[in-house]
């Protein structure tokens, strides 16, 4: 199978540690999206990636569909199958893949090389870090509701690693990596200590993003 995808996509970087956990091997094939003969334009009219090809050919995106389809593989499951818990799972991947739109879009606006200095509205991207606040402070919430005696649980969801984690940790790091700036730390030290020791999780960890060379 091969895995079409930049490297540094917190989206792609999701499914890689979900496919690690499974311990299933994927050939990544790192496309640029933004150039007009990027093989992915022919694989997925959305022109986004990741986007996985089996080895039959056939084509999956966007990455909630990839990992569920990744998921349904042998090896241990990462979204339950009972309907409670695979709908909580599925809920905070929707928060985190919410607070990752934000952050791209306020990444975009910073950086998108086809707007003037002057274009850029500080406004919108003031909007896209408001919604980032209110997903960081949600998930904060949510580890509160499961924390012992101060300490954060090891998982958002159950007694294991699940899609939630690699979710939230996979838009946490980009963040970290792409928007240094932006201190989501300070409203969420529950958070912040779960990351620490979530990112240490090998399957998670060798996908982590490298810092460009200066």
């Amino acid at each position: 199978m091969k895995l079409f995808c930049s490297l540094p996509s917190p989206f792609a970087r999701k499914v890689r540690a979900l496919a690690a956990e499974k311990n299933i091997a994927l050939e990544l094939v790192e496309v640029d999206v933004l150039d007009p003969a990027s093989p992915v334009a022919a694989l997925n009219p959305l022109r986004k990636v990741p986007c996985l090809v089996t080895d039959d050919g056939e084509a999956w995106f966007d990455s909630p569909v990839i990992a569920e389809w990744l998921d349904a593989k042998p090896g241990p499951r990462l979204i339950p199958e009972a309907f409670d818990a695979r709908m909580r799972v599925k809920r905070i991947e929707a928060l985190a893949d919410g607070l990752l739109d934000a952050a791209v879009l306020i990444r975009l606006e910073s950086v998108w090389p086809g707007r003037a200095t002057e274009q850029r509205s500080a406004a919108w991207m003031d909007w896209q870090w408001l919604k980032m606040e209110g997903a960081v402070g949600e998930l904060e919430r949510h580890l509160a509701t499961r924390a012992t005696e101060g300490a954060p649980p090891a998982f958002f969801e159950g007694e294991g690693v699940t899609l939630a984690d690699l979710a939230v940790a996979s838009a946490l790091e980009w963040i970290d990596f792409r928007l240094p700036d932006r201190p989501w730390r300070a409203q969420a030290p529950l958070l912040a200590t779960w990351l620490a020791r979530f990112s240490m999780r090998p399957a998670f960890a060798a996908s982590a993003p490298v810092p460009p060379k200066p």
